[in-house]
């Protein structure tokens, strides 16, 4: 006999609820193993060599959870860095940008630069800035502020007119970094400086690059990341629901994978976004059904697996392909 759930009738603390249905998404990372540490190969990139990367990979493929928990890994290290130097270390910065839009070179450069000198006008004497005052402005600020790095998630959305404005950037910032000489007992030699540049997007990023000739003399690589495979999916769920544990154990492993790769990839690739929208649901109406009942202090961690709730909620998230097939 299939178990009736009722949901929607339990009062929820929807403020509470919320933030912890945000966590999921963070958690999920420990599962991408590879999409995550592809972000930080292209992250370490941008920023040791100031050279503009590329990061590849379709939509819902986790890149934005993975490019945030890349840039918190790598601030926890800068301030690991400054504790044991004090005297000696300059955090490095990074600047972020997500799903920025301009229609001229003008709007793009003033949009970064109000997130890096907020006070900063666009206008002096009365008369406006042109647009190389401008990046000059920028440059002086990035280098200034000690940015080594600007990440544009979302940068599909980025114009071709944009997209130049960050190769000048790079050029400018690499010819006016006083680190870039460095003086010793051989005479000068010359090391990598400036600000390098973090491009994440879909494919359709690679066609706004390739409009200008100029550009391939900045964007050294693209590194590409794809969607999990069926078997990553069901440590995935795990990841994000400690509390599945008891179920899987009882089980096994094997059980728990083969059943999360037929019922929720369908034996398909699937990307990670779509499982953290299905761990929103799940979560979501577990809070809302007399399941929770069963629970007191009830949290994300501790949310048990039940089978019939997982796939009510699977249903009525999208599909990555095709329809699904009921509870077998």
């Amino acid at each position: 006999m299939p178990v009736q759930l009722t949901l929607g009738t339990h009062n929820v603390d929807h403020v509470t609820a919320a933030e912890e249905l945000r966590i999921p998404a963070l958690d999920a990372v420990h599962a991408m193993g590879a999409v995550l540490a592809s972000t930080q190969d292209a992250l370490n990139k941008a920023l040791q060599l100031k050279t503009g990367i590329l990061l590849i990979g379709p939509k819902w493929s986790g890149k934005s959870t993975a490019v945030g928990r890349a840039i918190r890994l790598l601030r926890d290290e800068e301030e690991r860095l400054l504790a044991a130097m004090p005297e000696a270390y300059r955090v490095r910065r990074v600047l972020t940008t997500h799903g920025l839009q301009s229609k001229t070179a003008r709007e793009f450069l003033l949009a970064l630069l109000q997130k890096v000198s907020p006070g900063l006008r666009d206008r002096h004497l009365g008369m406006r800035k042109d647009d190389d005052t401008l990046r000059h402005e920028l440059v002086s600020a990035l280098l200034n502020k000690n940015y080594g790095v600007i990440v544009c998630d979302e940068a599909e959305y980025l114009n071709d007119r944009a997209v130049d404005q960050l190769r000048k950037i790079m050029a400018d910032a690499t010819e006016r970094d006083d680190r870039r000489v460095v003086v010793g007992p051989d005479g000068e030699s010359y090391k990598a400086a400036g600000v390098g540049v973090l491009l994440v997007g879909t494919s359709k990023l690679l066609d706004v690059v390739r409009g200008d000739a100029d550009n391939g003399h900045r964007w050294s690589e693209a590194i590409h990341v794809d969607t999990l495979p069926p078997n990553a999916i069901g440590p995935c769920y795990q990841a994000i629901f400690p509390g599945f544990g008891h179920h899987i154990t009882s089980i096994g492993v094997d059980e728990w994978a083969t059943f999360c790769a037929n019922h929720v990839a369908l034996g398909r690739k699937m990307p990670v976004g779509k499982i953290v929208l299905h761990a929103r649901r799940y979560f979501s109406a577990f809070l809302s059904s007399e399941l929770a009942d069963a629970q007191t202090n009830v949290a994300r961690e501790t949310v048990p697996f039940n089978r019939a709730l997982f796939l009510y909620t699977l249903d009525a998230a999208p599909s990555p392909a095709g329809s699904r097939h009921g509870s077998k």
